[in-house]
C-alpha cells in the first residue's frame, strides 16, 4: 500500500468519524408529522396507544391486519369489531367493507379527513367550521361525551390540528356520542354513532386522541379513549387496519443490511461518503496509472496519387491520343449521365439539346464537338490538341453546378 492511499483512507476514517460524532451530539428536532405509525415514538405517532390497547382488548381477540377490508373481507366473511384509526381514512367506501357492516359488523373509525362518498352514505355533512382561523390564536379544543358517567368531565386536547366537523346528520338513523368546542365557544358534534344496516358505524373526528403526546398526559386522556373505545362490542374479534402504518406484519422480515444502514441518516451518510469516496480514488488513481495509447495514422487515400501517377506515364509515354480518347470518353459518359443525352450521334441535334439541357454557350459546346470529331476521323493528336480539348472541357464543366 503506497503511502498516497493510506491518506486517503485516514483522511476518509476522520471525515466518518466527524460524521458520526457531529450527528450523535446535535439536538433532533422533533418531528411532528402526523403518520400515526404504531412503530415510532414521535409526538403524532400511536406507539403507546399499540402497547396499551391490550388492556382494552384481550389479545386473543385483538388482530393487526396490514392488508386492505376488500383482501380482508374476501377471505373472510364472519362478523367482526373493525377498528382504522389514522389522518385521512381511505377504503371506507368499499363494498364489501360495507356490506360486512351491513350484515351485523361495527366500525369505529377516527379521522381528520373523511371522503365525500363515505359522509354521504352515512347522510353525515362533515364541513369546515373554523372560519375565523381561532386554532391560529388558541391550538387546543375541548372534548367531551355525552354519557353519564362523563357528562362534567372534559379533556383538553392540545395541540388540535382538525377544523372539520359534523354540522348535519340524519337524527332517525345518527345519534351524538361526542362534542367538540372550538376556542370560539362553539360546540360542534365530534363523535357520532350511525346504524347501518344490521351494523354500526362510530365516527370520530378528532384521531389525534389516541397519539402519544396526548396519551402522555395527565388530563383526563387515557380515560377519553377508554371511554369511546368502550362503545365496540367485546362479544366479536377486533380487526384493526394498520396497512401502512407499521412494518411489523406479523411475518418475518426480509430486511438487508443495507436496509438497515438506510435507515439511520449518520450510517446512511457514512455508507455514501464511503463509496463516492473509493469512487473518487478509482478514477484519480485509473488516470495516474493509464498506459500510453500508441498514435495510429490515418489509411492514406493512394486513388490520386495512382490516378496522377498513371497520367504521368501515359503523358511521358507520349501516348496522347490514348489519352485523348479515354478524356473524350469520360466526356461523353458524364454528358449521358447527366443530362440523359444520346451520344452516338454528335450531329447539330446533339448540340442543339446539349446547349438546351446545360445551359452552355453554343460557341463552346460546337468547339468541343469539333475536337471529337476531328480525333475520331483522325486516330491521332498531338499534345497541343489534348491540351485544347482539356481547357475546353474544364471550361464546360466549371461553370456547370454538381
Amino acid at each position: 500500500m503506497d503511502k498516497t492511499l493510506k491518506i486517503y483512507i485516514a483522511a476518509l476514517v476522520g471525515v466518518i468519524i466527524l460524521i458520526i460524532f457531529i450527528d450523535t451530539s446535535r439536538t433532533k428536532p422533533t418531528d411532528w408529522s402526523p403518520t400515526y405509525s404504531l412503530d415510532n415514538k414521535n409526538p403524532l405517532d400511536l406507539y403507546v396507544f399499540n402497547h396499551e390497547i391490550e388492556k382494552i382488548f384481550p389479545n386473543d381477540k385483538l388482530q393487526r391486519v396490514t392488508v386492505t377490508p376488500f383482501e380482508y373481507f374476501r377471505e373472510n366473511k364472519e362478523s367482526v369489531n373493525i377498528l382504522m384509526i389514522h389522518e385521512s381514512a381511505s377504503n371506507l367506501t368499499d363494498s364489501l367493507l360495507l356490506t360486512q357492516i351491513s350484515n351485523g359488523s361495527v366500525m369505529f373509525v377516527s379521522s381528520e379527513n373523511f371522503t365525500r362518498l363515505f359522509t354521504d352514505t352515512l347522510k353525515l355533512k362533515f364541513q369546515y367550521v373554523d372560519q375565523n382561523l381561532s386554532l391560529k390564536n388558541q391550538d387546543s379544543v375541548k372534548l367531551t361525551l355525552t354519557r353519564a358517567d362523563w357528562h362534567n368531565k372534559y379533556f383538553y386536547l392540545n395541540p388540535a390540528m382538525n377544523t372539520y366537523s359534523f354540522v348535519r346528520m340524519n337524527p332517525a338513523t345518527t345519534s351524538i356520542l361526542g362534542m367538540t368546542q372550538m376556542p370560539d365557544g362553539i360546540n360542534y358534534p365530534g363523535f357520532v354513532r350511525v346504524k347501518f344496516g344490521k351494523g354500526l358505524i362510530y365516527v370520530h373526528d378528532e384521531p389525534q386522541v389516541f397519539t402519544n403526546v396526548s396519551l402522555l398526559e395527565a388530563n383526563n386522556s387515557a380515560d377519553y379513549v377508554a371511554h369511546i373505545l368502550s362503545y365496540i362490542p367485546r362479544d366479536k374479534p377486533l380487526v384493526w387496519f394498520v396497512g401502512g402504518q407499521t412494518r411489523f406484519t406479523g411475518k418475518p422480515i426480509n430486511e438487508s443490511p443495507l436496509s438497515v444502514v438506510f435507515r439511520y441518516p449518520a450510517l446512511k451518510m457514512t455508507w455514501l461518503l464511503f463509496i463516492y469516496g473509493m469512487l473518487l480514488y478509482m478514477l484519480f488513481n485509473a488516470k495516474r496509472h493509464q498506459r500510453m495509447v500508441p498514435v495510429v495514422k490515418p489509411l492514406r487515400n493512394t486513388t490520386v496519387e495512382f490516378v496522377q501517377t498513371i497520367g504521368n506515364l501515359y503523358y511521358q509515354e507520349g501516348r496522347t491520343a490514348n489519352i485523348l480518347g479515354k478524356k473524350i470518353i469520360y466526356f461523353l459518359d458524364r454528358v449521358r449521365n447527366r443530362y440523359y443525352l444520346d451520344t452516338s450521334k454528335l450531329d447539330d441535334s446533339f448540340a442543339d439539346k446539349l446547349q438546351s439541357k446545360s445551359g452552355k454557350d453554343r460557341e463552346l459546346i460546337d468547339a468541343i464537338l469539333v475536337c471529337i470529331r476531328d480525333f475520331q476521323k483522325l486516330k491521332t493528336a498531338i499534345p497541343g490538341d489534348l491540351i485544347k480539348l482539356n481547357n475546353l472541357i474544364e471550361e464546360f464543366w466549371n461553370e456547370t453546378p454538381d
